[in-house]
């Protein structure tokens, strides 16, 4: 069997009849070539080996439909591409599915925690405490704060407004931000 081409009609009347010795040569002259296919195609080579020796176990298990006439080399390459092929199509629906469930499962977080008593209850109480912190702000500070971060008003809008210059907008906008960071401390953990 040395010589024997793999398209030779005795040979292929030999894996139809269960010849083991021709299975075992079949497998050892093209599981190589057949892995090397089947990783261009999906680039896993423990996915692509799991492939090929599946295509050798469908050989061995369908032999009755193999014919003398064939051509194996030609068959076994197609089969690799339309295993490839299936297993591409398969993890495509796979990661389709696995991005749909995550995208459900942010979903049906998001709805819990706002429906969440407790949540309700510590984001109405932050934002008691902000305001409250907002209207113990100095006059100036107070009124440049609410006309940037209420009103959504420009430092320039706001310089022009009060009839201060743009950089004593912008340390009064810092003056406030540190100290209501410095006061909401401990709400800081529930956000990150």
């Amino acid at each position: 069997m040395n010589k024997i081409s793999i398209n030779n009609p005795y040979f292929i009347t030999q894996l139809i009849e269960g010849n083991h010795n021709a299975y075992e040569t079949l497998f050892h002259l093209y599981f190589e070539k057949l892995h090397y296919v089947a990783v261009s195609y999906i680039e896993n080579t423990e996915d692509a080996k799991e492939i090929i020796q599946n295509i050798f176990l469908k050989v061995w298990k369908k032999k009755q439909i193999l014919t003398p006439e064939m051509n194996l080399n030609a068959y076994l390459f197609k089969m690799v591409k339309n295993e490839c092929l299936d297993y591409l199509k398969h993890t495509k629906v796979q990661l389709k599915y696995r991005k749909k469930l995550e995208i459900e499962r942010a979903y049906l977080n998001e709805k819990a925690l706002k429906n969440d008593p407790s949540q309700l209850l510590i984001e109405s109480e932050l934002q008691n405490k902000i305001e409250g912190l907002i209207n113990q702000l100095p006059a100036n500070c107070r009124e440049v704060f609410i006309k940037s971060r209420i009103e959504g008003l420009k430092y320039a809008e706001i310089a022009n407004e009060l009839n201060i210059s743009v950089k004593t907008v912008e340390n009064q906008i810092s003056k406030a931000l540190r100290y209501l960071r410095h006061e909401l401390q401990e709400y800081m953990g529930l956000f990150l």
